[in-house]
């Protein structure tokens, strides 16, 4: 479960059915408590675990009253598109109200969770019962991103306001979707019935979701080391990222294509075209410590890169071009997605026109 450079961003809005992927299943990693510690003591004996809990991974879902997103929120009303479409947010302790006010018709949902971290975006979320008592979300209509410190349509929503209940507030889900997107961003999801209980959630890409419940850990002081995440593989190990970032088997061949820019969503599919992870054993964690937050890692640099593209070295195979640096430039660029979202293209190659 590595820490890929874009994995922070909200992933609800990845897994709406867009056509040529399926719908990946729940985790039963996620599905089960037994045995969990308080993740605290994981602090007191391992080093990572103090830097890990400032990671996206382990900030990638707060309730929506958290201060550090409420106050975000409130800037919504700083938005001029917003403010033509009649949207508002009110805010009254915890319970935060976004509302549809245009052309004397009132609607209103209230906000429960925002999912992101904010390294790259924040979309914040309605819970809901359905008729049989399952739990659907509703996408809030607007998100927040990081580059530009702005707020615009949620991806993979409508550019113009849809018709409906709900058409000006945002995009309905389905039960299954909706357990799809908390499951990514939570290391405990109870359901029963279909019904999410979200005053049990453990919110939060945390130790146990990756190593498993450690309470026995704990308690035999760490005699007991049994880690159910541990890889036995190089695929073993970019599966276990890939429950939330796609792996190739869950997205139509067809469209894996360098032209399809959507594949830059999902960095195990493109990663597993790259003839650097074809030729060789890497893997998710040869350039991301998961323990660590992307800028203390230096996840843009060129030491990856070197790992087996050394000009000290005899045999590797270096640059065409002549260049020791920038490698990310040219062969990982950013690419620009729905505005104003840029995701770093994990399928590592020499693209047209950069012969």
């Amino acid at each position: 479960m590595a820490s890929l450079v874009p994995l922070l961003w909200s992933l609800a809005w990845l897994f709406r059915g867009q056509g040529d992927l399926s719908l990946p299943t729940v985790p039963d990693a996620v599905l089960s408590e037994q045995n969990f510690a308080d993740e605290q003591t994981c602090v007191n004996c391992h080093e990572q675990a103090a830097e890990f809990f400032s990671t996206g991974h382990a900030n990638t879902m707060t309730p929506a009253a958290d201060g550090r997103v409420s106050e975000i929120l409130q800037q919504l009303k700083e938005t001029l598109a917003a403010q033509q479409e009649g949207i508002r947010v009110e805010i009254d302790g915890e319970r935060i109200q976004a509302i549809r006010d245009r052309d004397g018709s009132i609607r209103s949902a209230r906000l429960d969770w925002c999912m992101g971290s904010g390294n790259h975006a924040r979309t914040w979320i309605c819970t809901l019962p359905d008729s049989d008592g399952s739990t659907d979300i509703l996408e809030f209509r607007w998100t927040h991103f990081s580059e530009g410190q702005c707020f615009a349509v949620t991806p993979g929503q409508p550019t113009a306001e849809q018709s409906g209940f709900f058409g000006g507030l945002g995009v309905l889900f389905d039960g299954p979707r909706s357990q799809r997107c908390f499951a990514c961003h939570a290391s405990y999801l109870p359901i029963d019935h279909g019904r999410i209980d979200e005053s049990e959630i453990r919110a939060g890409v945390t130790c146990q979701r990756c190593h498993g419940a450690r309470q026995r850990h704990v308690e035999s002081e760490g005699q007991q080391d049994a880690f159910s995440w541990k890889p036995v593989s190089r695929d073993d190990a970019v599966r276990r990222c890939a429950q939330c970032h796609r792996s190739a088997d869950e997205v139509d061949a067809k469209t894996i294509d360098p032209a399809n820019t959507n594949t830059v969503r999902f960095q195990p599919v493109g990663l597993s075209q790259s003839q650097c992870f074809l030729k060789s054993e890497m893997r998710c964690t040869t350039c991301h410590d998961p323990h660590k937050t992307m800028t203390s890692q230096n996840s843009g640099g060129i030491w990856q890169c070197i790992q087996c593209h050394s000009p000290e070295r005899d045999g590797d195979v270096l640059c065409s071009s002549g260049r020791s640096d920038a490698c990310l430039t040219c062969h990982m660029p950013k690419v620009a997605l729905e505005s104003p979202f840029r995701l770093t293209d994990h399928w590592i190659r020499i693209r047209k026109g950069q012969e």
